[in-house]
């Protein structure tokens, strides 16, 4: 019994702090930032310039609304044709520059909100990113 006490009021002290938190130290009409993940394909593979290199990526797309995975799929050879300009524009030595990719995420998100007319792609994240 003495054990439970102290559990319980841990628990009330937990949740008293939460709730002062949400309803009072929040800013007023602060949402929490919507993070959506859309694939648009297992990979890409696109010749590197000017080499008989081949580039293999495998990316994640992260937009900040929900309800936009309907008008992705429909766009998605928009999307990965996008894509795919911007991965045949690299050089060998641009695949290798370490600050490349940081560029690259930008200059994604950057085209696909310019070729849909949105501004919902924020992030892109790379599971796969080799050339051979």
């Amino acid at each position: 019994m003495k054990k439970i006490i102290p559990i319980i009021a841990a628990v009330v002290v937990l949740g008293v702090g939460a709730a002062l938190y949400f309803f009072v130290f929040r800013e007023p009409g602060e949402k929490p930032e919507i993070r959506v993940e859309y694939s648009p394909g297992e990979f890409f593979t696109s010749n590197v310039d000017g080499t008989p290199r081949l580039l293999k990526a495998t990316l994640v797309l992260i937009v900040n609304e929900e309800g936009l995975e309907e008008m992705l799929t429909a766009e998605n050879a928009r999307i990965r044709d996008t894509i795919i300009f911007i991965l045949r524009s690299l050089t060998e030595e641009e695949i290798r520059d370490t600050g490349t990719q940081e560029k690259l995420r930008n200059d994604i998100i950057n085209a696909l909100n310019r070729r849909l007319g949105i501004d919902n792609f924020v992030e892109v994240l790379f599971n796969d990113f080799v050339i051979a």
